[in-house]
């Protein structure tokens, strides 16, 4: 059983790579892999609670539910697609 500390440090380095630029992250998930088959469920488990978590501290900061944040991001994400014709 993974605790919510170790959930969240996944999530910590995985988002860290990423936000450093797809090389970074490629070799952060081939390392990871070579050392844990299954790093993958990991660092999507991690990437997910720590999304939660600040899901959660945005929505109360801004006094919305994480349910309407999530439909603007829908909403706005699909209106950029739209307007980009991606």
């Amino acid at each position: 059983m993974t605790s919510d500390y170790d959930r969240l440090r996944n999530g910590i380095e995985f988002m860290t790579a990423y936000v450093s630029g797809n090389d970074l992250l490629a070799a952060y998930v081939a390392e990871r892999r070579r050392e844990d088959p299954m790093a993958t469920e990991a660092l999507m488990d991690g990437a997910a609670a720590i999304c939660a978590l600040l899901l959660h501290k945005m929505a109360r900061d801004v006094g919305k539910t994480e349910h309407e944040l999530l439909q603007e991001l829908a909403r706005g994400t699909h209106r950029h697609e739209r307007q980009t014709g991606e």
